[in-house]
């Protein structure tokens, strides 16, 4: 099984006026409201793809239970933890520029953040968990290394940056999915070649990962497979509406694929995160194979 592993889950409130001015008051032609978090997007495509996962975490509140129903009719098995205060907000203005106000998020006690570590720690070596995104605030102040911790004894897959990746490489994950920029933050680059980056996914496998996915936006995509094999794919031709769960849906294309092999898992990535970024939400199965026919 797979568990997608949201901690901060949120709605995302998407407000549409013709113009907006700060410090007026502005009217908005159309309003849209959705689940946000990564996991919770994981969990939606890999749905759309006819792959089943459980996503887990967080919710809170009204809120809370508005991300839970709108994850349900998306077709996401939810077993998620609750807590005490209300999961977050996200507002976004979006006219001739985008403009978000993202909540902070709740407070995640001692005994919420024990729920979901129990969870973890039941998995085993044939479940597949994959951490997602960022940490709200904590009584235990290290909520994301105990979760990864965790998770270890599950097939780990990983998705963050910074500080919370290079912790996550020392559990020796089964897969991570660094993107351009992230790649070159862990190396201390400011850009790098294609052979830089194919040369520093190969590395991280000699390190203990066991798949390396670098998605490179219009520059396609790498694979550092678990086979030993470098796998590359060229970006697919799409009109870009937005690229909000476009990197969650490329992971999830490739979980969804990779009983396929690696070259089919690859192309089904690419293609799955290039749908979502040709439109507002995440993508169905049709748009992605629609691409995925073509490349």
């Amino acid at each position: 099984m797979i568990y997608t592993v949201t901690l901060n889950p949120s709605i995302d409130y998407s407000v549409f006026p013709a113009e907006f001015r700060a410090g007026e008051i502005n009217r908005s032609e159309r309003e849209v409201h959705s689940f946000g978090g990564k996991g919770i997007n994981v969990s939606a495509m890999l749905a759309n793809l006819g792959a089943e996962s459980t996503a887990l975490g967080f919710i809170g509140g009204f809120s809370g239970r508005e991300i839970e129903r709108l994850a349900r009719r998306a077709g996401v098995k939810c077993d998620f933890c609750e807590i005490s205060e209300p999961s977050r907000i996200n507002v976004k203005i979006i006219s001739d520029t985008e403009t978000a106000v993202n909540g902070k998020g709740p407070f995640i006690r001692l005994e919420e953040e024990r729920a979901l570590i129990e969870k973890l720690a039941s998995l085993s070596e044939e479940d597949t968990v994959v951490v997602s995104g960022s940490a709200p605030e904590s009584e235990s102040g290290a909520l994301l290394r105990n979760v990864l911790d965790a998770a270890e004894k599950a097939r780990l897959v990983v998705d963050m940056d910074g500080a919370a990746l290079k912790y996550a490489l020392t559990k020796k994950p089964y897969l991570i999915k660094p993107n351009y920029e992230e790649l070159c933050a862990l190396f201390g680059k400011e850009e790098m070649s294609d052979n830089e980056i194919a040369s520093a996914a190969a590395g991280l496998r000699r390190d203990g990962v066991g798949n390396v996915l670098v998605s490179l936006g219009g520059r396609g995509a790498l694979l550092a497979s678990s086979d030993g094999n470098i796998y590359r794919v060229a970006a697919p031709q799409v009109d870009v509406v937005s690229t909000v769960g476009a990197g969650d849906s490329f992971l999830a294309g490739f979980l969804a694929g990779e009983e396929r092999g690696a070259q089919f898992a690859l192309s089904l990535a690419s293609a799955a995160g290039s749908a979502t970024a040709a439109c507002e939400r995440i993508a169905d199965a049709a748009d992605v194979m629609e691409i995925f026919a073509r490349m």
